[in-house]
């Protein structure tokens, strides 16, 4: 028997209404962190008008969200389902919950208690100064892979749905508008909020009536302006660009989040026509049988836990925070919003379309080729790729909670690859910005020793500039799977995914230390913050290790040297790392009992 949609979708709903209220708010806001309106947050104290800018709690949850919701929350889940839809499910779910956002909330307030620097610096504070700058390369390789993955998918999402890329063009005027609206003009926030958004919605109908083509090698010259746009970006003051934009996006997502939401309600009483379950080991990485447990981590890169949301939480959103009460919203708050990305609008409406009657009619209105519809019609939605999988999916389900109208249907699926767009350009110029921030902190020795030298290094357009050419050369090249060309992010996603979330286990394990050696929170509070960050790295790291031994061998020799290069770093530093948190520890419980016996 079908499980209906709505029951899914409404315990998703429910349990994420919870975690937020008696978890995120009563325990972690008000018995761990201790959070004040009374402090002073670093946007004020260091304010320099560029990177420390104070922010409206809305404008700043709308650019948190917007740079931490890359492709993840959407590629990954759409992946996973090889699994079937209730496995995922549940991993998004209990990874929001216990890791994910709390992994968030912790690091924002960590770095906002520190100054606003970024949680590699607080692990100095808590492990010493050796963890610092080791944390600090590792963060640095991760957001290269970061960066590789996703110039490489959005490069591939450009060239197959024209209309995304129209919309991305026409979007950054709106958002500088926006920035001079707010910041320098004397327009209220309200007005020039609206004046954006009928832009925006006029410009979304344009994008999807007036696609932008590019003739040739599409991919690969929409490759080449992506790393040219990141970096000019990247540079740009946070309030001309960055600020506005993603508050800007926000809404966008929110809508498309919303409309999720009346997709899998509007289909409540029907049932999900794929399995809950298929294998517990199908072949997805490689062509080679992929174990749900220790790989899950290394498809689903975000939507139920990341650690670049570390990165970006420590380094561009603690810097904007106006006051602490803000945070709960804006770090465990976001992180929910993305879990609902995963779950409402991927798996249910992949699980929904996988075999319904009516699906292959609706590829048929979408233009999709004969073989297309024959191989779904034989194999059901894991026919199609990833990106159709959720882009189909979600203007399918959409469309037939509507009233069932094709045209709908079509234009949300449109709708769907514009928000995917939105997802991933956001999360380019973060990844740059915050790759140049890493790049200037792990010079920052050089600033005592030669300070010439430290401003030529650590420069912005250097440091931007050189985070850019790395990733743009590891995700440039197409590479070979099964004799067939296909795009970098089919080989560097798991690689990419694995040093994530590996960073998520390694940034989780420092804010349990700062919570334990600064914060000197004992019990049980404690407890939920350790067992879940233990159990994080034990699965990735072990996730990582196979993939080494089964997936890495598969590989084309220039992934196989960049991306698997890489990923054995990381590995080592991790087990560096892991020897400086458990070094610190003792340390911090050394501490105590001499203060205990000095009482």
């Amino acid at each position: 028997m079908a499980v209906p949609a709505g029951i899914v979708a409404l315990a998703i709903l429910v349990v994420y209404a919870a975690a937020y209220v008696f978890y995120g708010r009563h325990i972690l806001e008000k018995r761990v962190v201790r959070a004040s309106a009374e402090r002073k947050t670093p946007a004020y104290t260091k304010f320099d008008g560029i990177d420390y800018v104070p922010a409206n709690k809305y404008v700043l949850y709308g650019h948190h969200f917007a740079s931490i919701a890359g492709a993840g929350p959407i590629v990954g889940p759409a992946i996973a389902v090889a699994y079937g839809w209730a496995l995922p499910i549940l991993w998004v779910i209990f990874g929001n919950v216990f890791m994910g956002a709390v992994h968030d909330y912790l690091a924002l307030m960590a770095s906002v208690r520190h100054g606003g620097v970024s949680i590699m610096t607080v692990s100095e504070n808590v492990m010493g100064r050796k963890a610092k700058y080791i944390f600090l390369l590792y963060v640095y390789s991760a957001l290269i892979l970061v960066l590789a993955a996703f110039f490489s998918v959005n490069a591939k999402l450009f060239a197959v749905q024209p209309s995304a890329a129209s919309k991305a063009m026409i979007y950054m005027p709106i958002a500088v508008l926006l920035g001079i609206l707010l910041y320098r003009t004397r327009l209220s926030p309200a007005a020039s909020t609206l004046t954006a958004i009928v832009l925006l919605l006029a410009g979304i109908a344009f994008a999807v009536k007036y696609p932008f083509l590019i003739p040739g090698d599409a991919y690969h010259t929409w490759m080449l302006l992506l790393a040219l746009y990141s970096f000019i970006a990247s540079i740009l003051p946070v309030w001309y660009l960055l600020q506005p934009r993603d508050y800007l996006n926000a809404y966008l997502l929110w809508g498309f989040v919303a409309l999720a939401i009346i997709g899998s309600l509007g289909i409540a009483g029907e049932g999900l026509t794929g399995p809950a379950y298929t294998s517990f080991a199908p072949k997805i990485l490689g062509g080679v049988p992929t174990p749900f447990w220790p790989a899950i981590p290394l498809i689903i890169a975000c939507g139920s836990l990341s650690g670049f949301h570390s990165v970006v939480a420590s380094g561009t959103t603690s810097k904007q925070l106006a006051n602490e009460l803000d945070a709960l919203l804006i770090g465990y708050g976001g992180m929910l919003t993305e879990g609902a990305v995963a779950s409402l609008a991927v798996i249910i409406p992949i699980a929904y379309a996988w075999q319904h009657p009516e699906f292959a009619g609706f590829l048929q209105a979408m233009g999709m080729s004969p073989e297309v519809i024959a191989a779904y019609q034989e194999k059901g939605i894991l026919a199609l790729n990833k990106i159709q999988r959720f882009t189909l999916g979600y203007g399918f389900t959409v469309g037939q909670a509507l009233g069932g109208s094709e045209t709908i249907a079509v234009f949300m699926a449109k709708f769907a690859g514009i928000a995917l767009a939105t997802f991933v350009l956001t999360t380019l110029d973060s990844a740059t910005r915050l790759a140049r921030f890493a790049w200037q902190e792990m010079f920052d020795w050089l600033a005592e020793r030669n300070q010439s030298a430290y401003k030529i290094i650590a420069n912005r357009f250097v440091a931007g500039g050189i985070a850019v050419l790395l990733g743009l050369a590891l995700g440039y090249p197409n590479v070979t799977i099964n004799g067939k060309q296909v795009a970098a992010f089919n080989i560097v996603w798991p690689a990419f995914a694995g040093t994530n979330q590996l960073l998520a286990a390694l940034a989780l394990l420092t804010a349990a230390l700062w919570v334990y050696a600064v914060l000197r929170v004992r019990g049980a509070a404690s407890m939920f913050i350790q067992i879940p960050a233990w159990f994080l790295w034990i699965t990735v790291t072990a996730g990582l290790i196979w993939w080494i031994v089964k997936v890495l061998p598969t590989y084309p020799p220039i992934q196989k040297i960049g991306a698997g290069s890489i990923v054995i770093i990381s590995l080592i530093v991790d087990f560096l790392l892991i020897y400086l948190y458990v070094t610190g520890l003792m340390k911090a419980k050394k501490a105590e009992a001499a203060k205990a016996v000095e009482r």
